[in-house]
């Protein structure tokens, strides 16, 4: 037996041993090579972070994220605190500092910067002094190199927070919003018949706003004191865009074109027979972006804004907009939402091309630093008698951690060259320098930029500014789960790790299946036609159909229910009896399978086309497929041609409006608490009641089946479980699988285009980064004018601004929930009433008022080096010309 002495003097001899030289060589190399791969992961996958879909892996982000400031401050103490000397110390205290700073060279901060994150800044700048007094203390025989790059070092981090200080106050970005709604206001009016001139096709009309504003005068005009740009002065209708063809026609003369682009300009100057004309997607996206942006940042937009936009948004559904779809065009403006939220891409181009030469320049001293300080170790560096180096086979291993640092160094410098060369916002400069280029031109375009921009338009890391994912629920199948473990995981990592709800648990996310893509444009096309108000119907259009028999009437009250939670749920559930119906018919095993074939089926599955019961795609005639069949429990039967598209768009949304409701409550038009309430009332009815004791989709299937025979007494009091079952008894009474999967399908399509428009917009915001096929739908009704349902008849509408209300026109209210009162869900009866206080909703708009006039008094006041115009242009008190964006501009703060 161990005595207590013994465990002593282990413990005695392991700290003995641990405080040896070569110990403390060692345990310092390691955690310094640990770190260097770590910081260097972390800097690859920083720029696809954006496309990251798993949320386990933007959690583990979190988490290197948050010890990597300790590790550098760890080995930053160690060096100093060595009993011996290295003069290769200072050399890695420096890198270490250089890779921290880099990590989060794309996803560090945003503009607005809420959470204070550009005081990380000051922690690398405190770090590099760190380095300083390690490099002072230690001594070295390449002092100048060193120096040279700490002091680039210390220029960088420099140069990051004046950026950030020069975009906040950018009227390109920071004060992008405001200027928006000025330069909109001056140059349209609600009541101006000239606003029916505009063509969405020839853009001709849409003077929105892409580049060139910072070098631009700006403008007070008596007596409305309206902001207003240079180019903003003419009488109030709607301009045409200064192009070459007008030039063109008198050759003799040319005229000076103003730098500011818009998107009429742009759509002119790049006609469509130009090689590069998917380049016009990218101002187009911009030029949308920055109207979305008035949305996230409470800035009010006019009702004709809407009502101009609605013909743009009809177009750019039926595809005569641009070279891409909807949904494309709605990526790309997320993606410049995000990265003006999310990213430093505003920061690098705070100035355009000008700021982004700095950038590079700055790279690229830092790549010739690195390079000089190399061939300085190479040139002297041996290690001096007494000091301590780490041999292997003759072999310095100081050294070779010292040139990999080095290369990887430079290696890191130029794929951030790269990275900034090759993003959208370099395409988009060039773009615009191309419409100004050949608006002050009357001779056909020098070859060089437009070669240029060809190949910027082709030379992409990765095409992708979205993963393209959906996630899935399927209720019937996850209702019994208890993800005890995970909860343990999140209770030990203090929350990092999120928490999983009972019966929570997700299926594997599906691309976005084009045949979804699709359906949801054609319905967006026809709801959009029918419904020119500021609201979606208060119908389910399929299930509205003239030529439809009298019982799909009766489907029609199962789209009324109390909430939208209640709504999605029923017919999720009626959708997945109706799925376990057909799998049975064409011989699918729903039985639970054994521990061998459970084995063997989860191994294939990550071969496996769809996630659905049915499996519909060609079978191929090798080893792999046979091995699937074998070991699957689909059947080998296929799924008819005529039911492909149907089945896909009905599952694949059905399960991902559940998703909806489970994991992204915010995003739907119910209440704060009453997704989750409701969610959880159903999970506790089928464990309890309906589906207790069903181990297999076959038991659970049918268990519903026979639940649907018994007489419904009040449908309102059911419980939703009971509902989507017999909902999916009478869809089982259609004659024929293609009607009912069609019915299906088009149920579906709607109602996520009914969920859709919802008031929480900052719910949309924070799911930028990560981003839901949903808010690319939000987005693009909210261009249209449409900011609720009345298909919901109970929607909570928190200082609701829609476009059409004559009080709150565009966007009024942030709608935080940290801001808002949270509704009050009461359960009775199986049924949740929702309680809206009037009150709190006049005080919630009459603080809104308020605050915006405070902040319009702000402005005013503030702002100083204006013009102030009276309504006669030629009388101007105070002139001064706009450079870099303009200083002065006040930061919109909540109160």
């Amino acid at each position: 037996m161990v005595s207590y002495e013994d465990v002593r003097d282990h413990v005695t001899s392991l700290f003995i041993m641990l405080n040896k030289k070569t110990v403390i060589l060692f345990r310092i190399e390691s955690l310094v090579v640990l770190a260097t791969l770590l910081f260097f992961a972390m800097f690859l996958m920083d720029f696809f972070r954006r496309i990251i879909h798993d949320s386990f892996m933007r959690a583990v982000f979190s988490v290197f994220d948050a010890v990597s400031d300790s590790i550098v401050l760890y080995l930053l103490g160690a060096m100093q605190a060595a009993p011996f000397k290295n003069q290769l110390f200072p050399v890695w205290a420096l890198m270490l500092v250089n890779f921290r700073y880099s990590a989060d060279y794309i996803s560090g901060y945003g503009v607005p910067d809420r959470r204070g994150r550009r005081f990380t800044e000051w922690r690398n700048v405190f770090k590099l002094l760190g380095s300083a007094f390690l490099n002072s203390t230690r001594g070295s025989s390449f002092t100048r190199p060193l120096w040279s790059v700490w002091c680039l070092q210390i220029v960088r981090s420099g140069y990051r927070l004046l950026s950030h200080g020069l975009a906040l106050g950018s009227v390109w970005h920071g004060g992008s919003s405001q200027l928006v709604a000025e330069h909109m206001r001056a140059r349209y009016s609600d009541d101006d018949p000239s606003n029916s001139q505009v063509d969405p096709v020839t853009m001709k009309g849409y003077n929105y706003l892409v580049y060139g504003e910072t070098r631009q005068r700006l403008k007070l005009k008596k007596p409305q004191y309206q902001y207003a740009l240079s180019d903003d002065t003419l009488p109030r209708k709607i301009r045409p865009a200064r192009c070459c063809c007008a030039a063109r026609e008198d050759s003799t003369s040319c005229p000076k074109s103003s730098p500011l682009i818009t998107l009429d300009k742009v759509w002119e100057n790049c006609p469509i027979h130009q090689p590069h004309d998917e380049q016009k997607d990218l101002p187009l996206a911009f030029a949308l972006s920055r109207l979305l942006r008035c949305r996230f940042e409470d800035v009010t937009l006019q009702r004709c804004v809407f009502k101009i936009n609605r013909e743009l948004v009809k177009n750019i559904i039926g595809g005569k907009v641009g070279t891409s779809d909807a949904l494309r065009i709605m990526e790309l403006q997320l993606a410049f939402v995000h990265d003006y939220f999310n990213t430093r891409y505003p920061m690098v181009f705070w100035s355009g091309h000008i700021s982004l030469f700095i950038t590079l320049f700055l790279s690229m001293l830092s790549i010739v630093a690195v390079c000089w300080l190399a061939m300085d170790i190479r040139r002297v560096y041996k290690p001096p008698n007494g000091e301590l180096a780490n041999l292997v086979k003759g072999f310095n291993v100081d050294m070779i951690i010292t040139w990999a640092f080095i290369l990887l160094m430079i290696a890191k410098e130029l794929w951030e060259m790269v990275t900034y060369l090759l993003s959208d916002w370099t395409s988009l400069i060039l773009v615009c320098q191309y419409v100004q280029r050949k608006c002050q031109r009357t001779i056909d375009m020098d070859t060089r930029l437009d070669r240029m921009l060809l190949w910027f338009s082709r030379a992409k890391i990765i095409d992708k500014r979205w993963h393209g994912y959906i996630d899935q629920y399927f209720f019937v199948q996850s209702y019994d789960d208890s993800p005890r473990y995970w909860n343990f995981v999140h209770n030990l990592t203090t929350g990092i790790i999120p928490k999983k709800d009972d019966g929570a648990e997700l299926n594997s996310a599906i691309k976005v299946p084009e045949y979804v893509k699709k359906a949801v444009l054609e319905k967006l096309s026809t709801m959009v036609e029918e419904g020119p108000g500021s609201s979606l119907p208060s119908v389910i259009k399929t299930l509205s159909n003239n030529n439809l028999r009298k019982q799909l009437q009766n489907y029609k009250a199962y789209t009324t229910q109390p909430t939208s939670s209640h709504i999605i749920l029923v017919w999720h559930i009626a959708t997945s009896l109706c799925e376990m119906e057909l799998a049975t018919k064409h011989g699918v095993n729903l039985s639970n399978p054994g521990c061998l074939r459970s084995l063997l089926t989860w191994l294939t599955s990550c071969c496996s086309s769809k996630p659905y019961l049915m499996d519909f795609d060609e079978k191929e005639d090798d080893i792999l497929s046979w091995f699937k069949n074998c070991c699957s429990s689909k059947s080998s039967e296929k799924l008819p041609d005529e039911l492909r598209e149907p089945y896909t768009v009905a599952n694949s949304l059905s399960r991902y409006c559940a998703y909806l409701v489970v994991s992204k409550p915010d995003l739907i038009p119910d209440s704060f608490l009453v997704p989750k309430i409701v969610f959880r009332k159903t999970v506790e009815s089928a464990r309890d009641r309906f589906l207790k004791n069903c181990d297999s989709l076959e038991s659970r299937y049918r268990k519903l089946k026979n639940k649907a025979e018994k007489p419904v007494k009040d449908s309102e009091k059911e419980d939703v479980l009971k509902q989507g079952a017999v909902l999916g008894k009478e869809l089982l009474n259609l004659p024929t699988d293609e009607a009912r999967w069609k019915i299906l399908a088009g149920v579906w399509t709607e109602l996520l285009i009914h969920i859709a428009p919802t008031w929480n917009a900052q719910a949309h915001r924070k799911c930028l980064s990560g981003g839901e096929f949903i808010t690319h739908i939000w987005a693009l009704l909210w261009h249209y004018g449409i900011q609720n349902s009345s298909l919901w008849p109970n929607e909570v509408a928190i200082g609701n601004n829609a476009p059409a209300a004559p009080q709150n026109n565009g966007v009024g209210n942030e709608n935080n929930m940290d801001e808002t009162e949270q509704s009050c869900a009461d359960i009775s009866n199986n049924q949740i009433e929702i309680n809206i206080h009037g009150w709190d909703e006049i005080k919630g708009a009459q603080e809104h008022d308020t605050r915006n006039s405070r902040r319009g008094l702000r402005r005013m006041e503030e702002t100083e080096n204006i013009e102030i115009e009276e309504e006669n242009p030629d009388t101007i008190v105070e002139d001064t010309k706009f450079q870099r964006g303009m200083a002065g501009w006040p930061n919109t703060k909540r109160e």
